[in-house]
């Protein structure tokens, strides 16, 4: 009966802090980082083939608005890179999710906190490589 119990405290222990470092991740004040540009560059073909190589997938694709996706919060939190365009006008949003089961928070990848760090320097690498072949300054 002990290890019964031992295990079902452990379990909803591991949900509490999981959801504890969601609420953290909403309430962080920096939800993305925000990165626009002006390019007369097919950028969204190019964007496509870096999600290609880098392991990210498009998730979502409304008027114009992408959405790419790595991870699917097995091990690490997903990250994300969203993509609007408005002319020659582009916006990209970085950020990684923690999914708490019960809260969901978005995080900038920039910034020193401890929460979901891995995910975050990943991303930022990957996405720092999209930006200089787009001729864009990269992530701090």
């Amino acid at each position: 009966m002990g290890l019964i119990t031992g295990m079902i405290v452990g379990g909803l222990g591991g949900l509490a802090a999981v959801n504890i470092l969601a609420l953290m991740a909403r309430n962080s004040g920096r939800p993305h980082d925000l990165t626009t540009f002006t390019s007369d560059e097919n950028v969204l073909a190019k964007v496509d083939a870096w999600a290609n190589e880098h392991g990210y997938r498009l998730v979502r694709d409304i008027d114009g608005n992408r959405v790419y996706r790595k991870g699917n919060n097995t091990l690490t939190s997903p990250m994300y890179l969203e993509v609007s365009q408005e002319g020659r006008k582009y916006s990209v949003k970085s950020y990684t999710q923690i999914n708490g089961f019960i809260l969901r928070g978005d995080m900038a990848l920039t910034g020193d906190t401890f929460i979901a760090k891995l995910p975050r320097s990943l991303a930022k690498k990957a996405q720092n490589t999209l930006f200089a072949s787009l001729n864009v300054p990269g992530l701090p």
